[in-house]
């Protein structure tokens, strides 16, 4: 199977990959934000900022690094720090039209930014830690413009949902645009379109037109081509991992098609060519829909690709049965065993300028099975070069079951997929939603809370749909925390923690009851005549859930460890909470202590119960 174009990526090398600008956009190596300090607390006064205009560049930078930002030399990060004298857009020195962007953004407390498609189409950078309605003007936005006239205006578009992170944290971003087209005059004949957004891997945008530039655009005319340009007026930001890719939509046609058709599913081609078809003649698009094509056969479709150039060429080839294509008597995909699943097979083809022979044959085999055929060229977003009845794309046949909260915690037990990897499926986890909208899913093997989300609760559907999988999944932009043991006795401070709970032969689950309360889980676990509850809630804004964990039976003993978390790098923060690889964030309670170790390359954030009780908070 051949793969599409890979991304590209922008060097943060140095900003050769940008125009130039008033100097308030650099490359760094390194960032940390405090995420406890608006930006706006941060503003100077007047007189500040008249001493400030007397000092050297390197006082400057010293000065700089006095707010929420802090940072070092090196490269791979790109980082706005404007201020009221210095303060540019920053522009990409290429241009593009139809794109697939990616980026990663951290944002400080208040602070304000936005990417602009092509220079004119805003999607909005902010901090919106917490927002419970989002508008057009938080963060996934599609922003407005501020035209008065009739005709002109273009109000935005909120997000679906907040899928923000807290400030100082790394988010993620995923772009699809459609640029405006133009006829040969320079009419315009298709407006701009974001064909999706993704925030922190949920989708905040799907298929929204945008008839009109945005507020703030480099130009307020529509154009084919445009450069990407970032917002460095309104306070820091950072970005890394940008890549992008162009989607260049390419004039591939089928042309001069006909077809064959035998009553029999054979993969063996050969044997058919003394065979006497059933039906024959010719198509003006690829087509199922043809004399013959039941249940049972073999349609043989033989036709040119006619290009304008000699190129790469991007496709999708849809299928449910079997197939085999030959472009020019080479073979580009053979028969797979079918299973009867919908297969997609992604294709690069060199062809040459004019027309290149081509023989697609589809067998179907399997009556119960639809019959179904596409041919997509994908150089642009997919474009289909087969009739629309060819294929149809599946209807479920039932709505999605969802699990919701309304004013009492809900909880389910289930089956989970860690980082929606079948291969990583958990068995033994249970998913407790609260009214605040903070969620979690607690892994009852380990003793461990495994990811934290907010937003929506539960999609039960692979559960509950007929025979089900007896999986759900959480629904919002999830946080994986770690899936391993996070209570154990240690021998010393450095040894690893057990994959499970029971495995050290110390602490055994013993289920979990119900907090009268909260009416929340309270998981049990017990050791040595010694008995440790642990509790998990959600502040009311739902921006953290703090886990206590209380020794109700017995004496705290010196050995036993709680792990926190664990990551790449675990960054000491100036309130005394610590940041797990910049995505998400712990903070021990007051009075509580934690310490970073490495373990097998990891890093691992623990603490020693020493106490009758531990608490920490999760902050993402």
């Amino acid at each position: 199977m051949a793969q599409q174009v890979p991304m590209k990526s922008v060097s943060l090398d140095d900003l050769s990959a940008f125009q130039k600008q008033a100097g308030n956009w650099m490359v760094v190596g390194s960032i940390t934000i405090d995420p406890n300090v608006d930006i706006h607390q941060e503003e100077s006064t007047a007189e500040s900022k008249k001493k400030k205009k007397k000092k050297s560049k390197k006082s400057d930078d010293t000065a700089a690094q006095q707010g929420p930002v802090r940072y070092e030399a090196g490269t791979g990060i790109l980082l706005n720090m404007n201020d009221e004298t210095t303060k540019d857009h920053l522009l990409t020195t290429w241009e593009h039209g139809d794109i697939l962007l990616e980026l990663e953004v951290m944002m400080p407390k208040g602070s304000n930014s936005g990417v602009y498609l092509q220079g004119r189409y805003e999607v909005q950078l902010l901090d919106s830690w917490g927002v419970k309605k989002p508008r057009y003007g938080d963060i996934g936005g599609i922003y407005r413009n501020w035209e008065e006239e009739p005709g002109k205006i273009y109000m935005g578009k909120a997000p679906l949902t907040n899928a923000a992170k807290a400030p100082g944290l790394w988010q993620t971003m995923k772009i699809a645009f459609q640029a405006p087209k133009f006829d040969e005059s320079g009419n315009k004949t298709s407006n701009a379109r974001f064909v999706y957004v993704d925030l922190n891997g949920e989708r905040i945008h799907e298929n929204v037109e945008v008839p009109l530039p945005t507020g703030g655009p480099v130009e307020k005319n529509e154009v084919a081509q445009g450069p990407i340009m970032i917002q460095g007026d309104h306070g820091p930001v950072a970005f890394r991992n940008i890549k992008y890719r162009l989607m260049e939509e390419s004039d591939v046609q089928l042309t001069d098609i006909s077809y064959k058709v035998y009553e029999t599913a054979s993969a063996k081609v050969d044997s058919l060519s003394s065979a006497q078809p059933a039906q024959e003649g010719t198509l003006n698009q690829l087509t199922t829909d043809v004399p013959g094509v039941d249940d049972d056969f073999t349609v043989i479709y033989e036709g040119t690709l006619s290009t304008s150039e000699a190129s790469d060429y991007q496709f999708q080839l849809n299928y449910v049965g079997r197939v085999m294509l030959e472009v020019n008597g080479e073979m580009k995909v053979e028969p797979n065993n079918f299973d009867g699943r919908n297969t997609k097979n992604q294709l690069t083809l060199s062809l040459p300028e004019g027309e290149t022979p081509f023989r697609l044959t589809y067998f179907k085999e399997t009556p119960q099975w639809p019959t179904r055929i596409g041919f997509f060229s994908t150089d642009s977003y997919p474009r289909p070069l087969h009739n629309p009845n060819s294929y149809q794309p599946d209807v479920p046949e039932t709505g999605p079951i969802y699990v919701k909260v309304a004013d009492e915690p809900r909880m389910l037990r289930a089956f989970m997929d860690y980082q929606g990897n079948q291969s990583q499926r958990l068995t033994h986890t249970i998913g407790v939603g609260e009214p605040s909208g903070a969620h979690f899913v607690y892994n009852l093997t380990t003793g461990t809370p495994v990811c934290v989300w907010r937003g929506e609760f539960l999609n039960a559907t692979p559960m509950w749909y007929r025979r089900g999988d007896g999986s759900f999944r959480p629904r919002g932009a999830v946080q994986y925390l770690f899936p391993s043991t996070s209570l154990a006795n240690l021998s010393d401070s450095n040894a690893p923690f057990p994959t499970e709970i029971n495995e050290a032969g110390d602490w055994q689950s013993n289920g979990y009851r119900i907090d009268a309360e909260t009416s929340l889980p309270i998981f049990i676990y017990q050791h040595d005549g010694k008995t440790l509850e642990d509790h998990i809630r959600a502040d009311e804004n739902g921006k953290m859930l703090t886990r206590t964990l209380t020794l109700t039976e017995g004496e705290a003993i010196g050995e036993t460890y709680v792990k926190l978390a664990e990551g790449n790098e675990i960054q000491s923060m100036p309130d005394g909470s610590y940041a797990i690889d910049q995505q998400y964030f712990i903070r021990p309670a007051s009075g509580g202590s934690a310490t970073v170790r490495t373990i097998n390359q990891k890093q691992e954030l623990v603490a020693s119960l020493q106490n009758s009780s531990f608490a920490y908070s999760i902050i993402w």
